[in-house]
């Protein structure tokens, strides 16, 4: 990926009496991103601006805020903001803050965008073990997730599951709702009512909770309240490496007409 943005000259601006130094709004857009930061000010609290990321590929982007580095007056500081997921062709955002007295000064920085990554998810999934319903174990293990049953409510006319995954592993989990099937007794297999549901994206250490569903599979197949049915999980879990994209260096430009309009 690479980014381009015009730096311009960078300012050679003193110091002024303003009680909120604003920025000018930024965006670059390649073939793979568009990236917007917007509404950037410093305070006598913080120095601050929202990042907009919109992901124009078929990956998932990861973005990592702890990555990234402000450059403010010969010092670096690291925004401590939560990974942003964003989902093929979608965007996400966050609000990157940095707090601190020092920031209130009329000039420019430098911010140094890291922590962008893009995860394909069209790869092999991890050994699952096939599934009991009603449950005869409440706990499973599929790689480096855990796998917690929830609550299972199972009648004729449909079947509900909920489970809650960990993931524990060092790269990126993935559960994908449309690989996974249920087995009836005659040996047929129905796939998953919430298959349209989006992927799940799990970094370390990550929790959630994910439902799993049939319903109107003919009797003759089995009877969904009587019956042992198997969730046969296939490659809905996936543990995926993600490929950095090339960082970039981006100069925040002092806005000296808005400063002085709204700063003072």
């Amino acid at each position: 990926m690479a980014l381009i943005i015009a730096a311009g000259t960078m300012s050679s601006l003193v110091a002024q009496e303003y009680k909120k130094v604003f920025f000018k709004t930024q965006t670059v857009e390649t073939n793979d991103v568009k990236v917007t930061i917007d509404a950037a000010v410093a305070t006598a609290r913080e120095t601050k601006f929202k990042i907009k990321i919109i992901n124009k590929t078929n990956d998932y982007l990861i973005y990592k805020p702890s990555e990234s580095v402000f450059k403010i007056g010969g010092k670096t500081y690291n925004p401590v903001e939560k990974w942003v997921i964003i989902r093929p062709n979608d965007d996400g955002s966050s609000v990157l803050n940095i707090p601190g007295t020092e920031f209130l000064v009329a000039a420019d920085y430098d911010f140094v965008l890291e922590g962008l990554y893009r995860v394909n998810i069209n790869s092999g999934g991890v050994s699952s073990p096939d599934f009991k319903l009603p449950a005869s174990v409440n706990d499973f293990k599929a790689g480096n997730f855990a796998v917690n049953v929830v609550k299972v409510k199972k009648v004729t006319a449909r079947t509900d599951a909920t489970f809650k995954a960990t993931y524990n592993g060092d790269k990126i989990g993935i559960f994908e709702p449309n690989k996974i099937a249920m087995k009836m007794p005659d040996g047929k297999e129905y796939a998953n009512y919430h298959s349209d549901r989006k992927p799940i994206v799990f970094e370390k250490g990550k929790a959630d909770d994910f439902t799993v569903a049939w319903k109107d599979i003919p009797t003759t197949s089995g009877d969904m309240q009587k019956d042992e049915m198997t969730v046969l999980w296939r490659d809905a879990f996936k543990e995926v490496t993600p490929d950095k994209m090339k960082s970039q260096n981006l100069t925040v430009i002092f806005d000296k007409e808005t400063s002085d309009l709204k700063g003072k």
